[in-house]
C-alpha cells in the first residue's frame, strides 16, 4: 500500500467514541492498509495524497546467467536474481522494472543500466568485485556516477557499491549487489530496502529486531560480521533460533527457511542456550 503523505484530521460529525473533532488520525508516512483506508472512509475522506511506488529498474549481469525462457548453455546457470529482487522491491512497496541480462562487457551493461536511468533508482546484481568480468563500476563511471561505498565487511555481501547518477531530475540513486543469490538477497535488506522504503515516503524503514535463544551453536567463522539465515520458533517470553542448514551465499533454500538474520560478530560462536539478535524477515 501507498504511505500517507499529509496529516488527516477528523472534522465535526455526529456521535463518535474514539475520536475528537480536530484530531490528528493518520500521520504522514503511515503505510496504508486496510484499518487506515477504512478510517479514511469513515471520516469522509475520498481522497487523501500519499506518496507514489518508486520505480525501481533491475538488472543482472555476466554471461553465464540465462534468463527464464531461454535454453542452458555450457556453464550457465538460471537467473534468479532479478525474479527475487523483483519480489522484494515489490514487497517494499516499489514497482519493479526488469533490465534484463548484460553480458560481461563494458557496452552491454552502460546500455541496459542507461535504460534505467528513467527509474528512481537502480539495483544491478554481480560484476561489481574485482575480477577481469566485473565491468558494473567503470559502466557506472561512463555514465557520469559518482561513487560513495565499495565492500562492506559483512557475510554474505561484501562486495556492494553504492553510487549516484546526476540525471535531469536529479540524482538516481545505483545500488551494485553481489552476485550470488543470497549475497543479493542479503544487502538488499540491509541496505536497499531502507533506502526504498524512504523514497516512498514510509516513516518505518527497519524490521524488527528480536533478541532470540539459540537451539543449537550459531557459529560464524571468518573475521567478517555474519548475517546467518535462522528459523525461530515461539517460546515462553521469546523467541528459539536455530540455523536453517548450511549458510554458503548461493544456496537459496536457506532463504526460504529464514525466518530471520543472526548477526553475529566475526570469528564469533553462540552457544547453545546463549542470546542471539535476529532481524525478524516475516511473522513468526
Amino acid at each position: 500500500m501507498s504511505s500517507s503523505s499529509c496529516r488527516a484530521r477528523w472534522s465535526p460529525a455526529p456521535t463518535w467514541e474514539d475520536i475528537r473533532a480536530g484530531e490528528v488520525v493518520l500521520d504522514p508516512g503511515r503505510r496504508l492498509g486496510p484499518a487506515e483506508i477504512g478510517l479514511l472512509a469513515a471520516i469522509g475522506r475520498a481522497h487523501v495524497r500519499v506518496v507514489k511506488r518508486p520505480r525501481v529498474g533491475i538488472l543482472s549481469t555476466g554471461d553465464e546467467i540465462a534468463d527464464l525462457g531461454t535454453p542452458l548453455g555450457p556453464g550457465q546457470i538460471r537467473n534468479s536474481n532479478s525474479y527475487s529482487l523483483m519480489a522484494q522491491v515489490t514487497e517494499a512497496g516499489g514497482e519493479a522494472v526488469l533490465l534484463g541480462v548484460a553480458r560481461d562487457s563494458l557496452e552491454s551493461i552502460e546500455t541496459r543500466l542507461g535504460w534505467g536511468l528513467g527509474c528512481d533508482l537502480l539495483i544491478s546484481s554481480a560484476g561489481v568485485s574485482v575480477g577481469d568480468h566485473d565491468f558494473v563500476k567503470a559502466a557506472l563511471e561512463q555514465l557520469g556516477a559518482e561513487q560513495h561505498l565499495w565492500l562492506v565487511d559483512m557475510r554474505p555481501g561484501k562486495p556492494i557499491a553504492f553510487a549516484t547518477i546526476p540525471t535531469a531530475r536529479g540524482s538516481l540513486p545505483v545500488f551494485a549487489l553481489p552476485g550470488n543469490p543470497v549475497s543479493a538477497m542479503v544487502t538488499f535488506e540491509l541496505f536497499v530496502r531502507p533506502a526504498l522504503l524512504r523514497m516512498a515516503g514510509h516513516a518505518r524503514l527497519d524490521r524488527p529486531v528480536v533478541t532470540a535463544r539459540a537451539l543449537s551453536p550459531i557459529d560464524n567463522p571468518g573475521t567478517r560480521r555474519g548475517y546467518l539465515r535462522v528459523t525461530l520458533s515461539p517460546e515462553c517470553g521469546g523467541y528459539g533460533a536455530r540455523l536453517t542448514g548450511d549458510q554458503g551465499s548461493g544456496i537459496l533454500r536457506s532463504m526460504v527457511a529464514a525466518d530471520g538474520l543472526a548477526v553475529v560478530p566475526g570469528n564469533t560462536t553462540v552457544d547453545k542456550g546463549g542470546l542471539v539478535r535476529v532481524l525478524v524477515l516475516r511473522p513468526v
